[in-house]
């Protein structure tokens, strides 16, 4: 049959806030501004002003230099850093994806 072409799904894309990377939404990792401080958010979903970011070291060393602040419009504590940078201490450097996307 000659029919319609099949329609394709929209996938959300995002910006990396280390790189500026656009990907989509699934690949990247939301950081969420709340009332009570800035989390990890692996659902997506959670309530508040969210930032994305690789899962790799080097977005996430830009991001806590000023990037992610800037993006959530807040001011990281000192509690807020310590658990982000737990976060990114089990990171690799680089991900098998973005090696795979270069070559």
């Amino acid at each position: 049959m000659a029919g319609k072409p099949a329609k394709l799904k929209h996938v959300p894309q995002r910006t990396c806030i280390g790189c500026r990377t656009v990907l989509a939404k699934r690949t990247l990792t939301r950081v969420v501004r709340q009332a009570d401080g800035v989390f990890i958010d692996p659902s997506g979903k959670m309530n508040g002003r969210g930032a994305y970011l690789h899962n790799q070291k080097s977005c996430w060393e830009h991001g806590l230099k000023g990037a992610l602040a800037n993006a959530l419009k807040v001011a990281l504590t000192t509690e807020d850093r310590q658990r982000l940078e737990i976060y990114m201490a089990s990171l690799p450097k680089e991900s098998a994806s973005e090696t795979d996307a270069q070559a």
